[in-house]
């Protein structure tokens, strides 16, 4: 059968297909997000459905909303199939294609989306084997050039606080718009997390 439209809820602010030259952007690894915001829950003995939570990521993409940034998340397809994406979220993320040879395509596409839209892309990773390592298959030079370069400016560390706060070590660059809207407060429905690290 045919699957429903999602309907969000009033409140949502919904991502425009193309935003307009004066909306800035941000790009959000989910899987490293919601990993580190399920460990950091699970160590501080907080609620959490598992070392991967969704919630991590509704968390990070509510911050940006209320800057006025556009964000948009990437997220590995063996990720989503064991811990779909809320129905929420699925306005806000883009499952990545399975790429041959490289297990890290969620990587991949978060850093050919900040190339491409010259904007902040947020993840823990230091990224140094895509920068430093001649043996990984998609870190071609034009990728490499650009991480040691302008990508440098443009990586964003986080962190969540004590009281579950997504953090960012750097404020958007520009937040033109103001918000229209925000993403509910209450939880999604609970998914299995996916148990690995990274």
């Amino acid at each position: 059968s045919a699957r429903p439209a999602f309907q969000p809820k009033p409140d949502v602010q919904m991502p425009k297909e193309e935003p307009p030259p004066d909306e800035e952007r941000v790009i959000l690894n989910c899987a490293n997000i919601g990993f580190t915001y399920g460990s950091c829950m699970l160590s501080r003995g907080a609620p959490t459905v598992g070392r991967f939570d969704w919630e991590g990521v509704r968390r990070a993409i509510k911050h940006y909303q209320a800057q006025g940034v556009v964000p948009e998340g990437m997220c590995q397809s063996r990720t989503a199939k064991i811990s779909p994406v809320p129905a929420d979220l699925e306005p806000f993320v883009t499952v990545c294609p399975m790429v041959d040879n490289e297990p890290d395509a969620d990587d991949l596409f978060t850093i050919r989306l900040a190339m491409a839209y010259d904007c902040q892309f947020v993840d823990n990773d230091n990224y140094r084997d895509w920068k430093h390592d001649p043996s990984k298959p998609s870190a071609c030079d034009d990728v490499r050039r650009w991480l040691v370069n302008k990508g440098a400016t443009l990586k964003v560390n986080y962190l969540f606080d004590l009281n579950g706060q997504f953090i960012p070590s750097a404020p958007p660059r520009s937040a033109v718009r103001p918000p229209t809207g925000t993403l509910p407060s209450s939880r999604a429905a609970p998914h299995q997390g996916e148990d690995r690290s990274r």
